[in-house]
């Protein structure tokens, strides 16, 4: 089989803290001979795209065939594909660092999921549970039965370093009476940032992260450029509504293929541009009016901008702004 040189991520993990003690990335086209060192079945994962747990052993024989100088302590590793996803968060997050944040006082509280059928998970919960054992760390289960399947347990732990146990009942609080709409879903996700340890900052730049790609809640992610008088009126607003627009359509960007230096370059050949500006909406309020499956520009009546106010979920968020007002306002874009 002939693939593409692909990168991969070796995680060689603590036995007690269960998060990767040691990378290494390397690279290869042979997949076949990879699964065949890791013992992964190719017919049932031809991409690789999963994350997949060895034995030092399956270590040890990935490392010789392909040249990998690891030393790993004979350790279990995960391999997986590097991606790239995560690597732009400037903080380090939970996600498989859960126990060693707690355990060294960095983080006051984390949960996990858990299901009985997975051997992983089962020995995940065991780690975790052997630190409330010492009084290190308080608990509590919402564990239950799998209907239909006799035996089987499902469900999450919350767990809160010893004195923090507050945040345990407080989580539940939040989860219980959550807001799922707009800003009011925003400030949620910040309380429940402030009870996993974050610092406003942090909170600050996963929140604008999620918004940005379109995660959660947050809706389609869409720009748009104003003029002067339009962003006067937008910030008149209180930034919660598009501006009218004079023209009878205007088009709208997806995040992905409007980096800084496009708009940076659009407003020096465009000087009516006074911002880039993103919005939320539930894409299916305005799907019939695109083709939004394609990378854009999207061409959108100016009609269903009262449809899109109706609907945003977020603020309206300025991009990028000329640096110096001008002397004049620019016409309708």
């Amino acid at each position: 089989m002939e693939n593409q040189r692909t990168a991969f991520i070796l995680s060689a993990l603590d036995p007690d803290l269960d998060c990767p003690w040691l990378q290494i990335r390397f690279q290869t086209a042979d997949f076949e001979k990879l699964c065949q060192c890791a013992r992964i079945d190719l017919q049932h994962d031809p991409e690789l795209d999963r994350d997949y747990l060895l034995t030092p052993t399956e270590v040890v024989t990935v490392c010789k065939a392909f040249g990998i100088e690891f030393e790993h302590g004979s350790r279990e590793a995960f391999l997986h594909k590097h991606t790239g996803h995560g690597d732009d968060i400037p903080y380090l997050i939970h996600t498989g660092y859960e126990l060693a944040l707690m355990v060294q006082g960095r983080k006051p509280y984390a949960f996990i999921e858990f299901d009985s059928a997975n051997v992983r998970s089962v020995t995940r919960k065991a780690r975790f549970d052997s630190y409330v054992a010492r009084g290190v760390l308080r608990s509590h289960e919402e564990i239950f039965d799998a209907g239909g399947q006799p035996g089987r347990r499902i469900g999450r732990t919350l767990y809160a370093v010893a004195g923090e146990e507050w945040r345990i009942p407080a989580a539940e609080l939040i989860r219980l009476n959550i807001n799922s709409e707009g800003d009011g879903f925003e400030n949620m996700v910040r309380l429940q940032g402030a009870l996993l340890g974050y610092e406003r900052w942090q909170n600050d730049w996963w929140i604008d992260h999620l918004a940005k790609n379109g995660l959660t809640l947050y809706g389609a992610p869409l720009i748009c450029k104003i003029d002067r008088a339009q962003h006067d009126w937008l910030a008149h607003a209180g930034f919660r509504a598009l501006p009218p627009f004079v023209a009878s359509t205007f088009t709208l960007h997806s995040p992905q293929s409007l980096d800084d230096q496009t708009m940076k370059r659009a407003m020096e050949d465009d000087p009516r541009i006074e911002a880039f500006v993103q919005f939320n909406v539930g894409l299916r309020h305005i799907m019939h009016a695109a083709d939004f499956q394609t990378a854009g520009p999207y061409e959108i009546p100016t009609s269903l901008i009262p449809t899109i106010n109706q609907n945003l979920v977020r603020t309206v968020r300025v991009l990028l702004q000329r640096p110096s007002l001008p002397d004049f306002i620019g016409s309708s874009v």
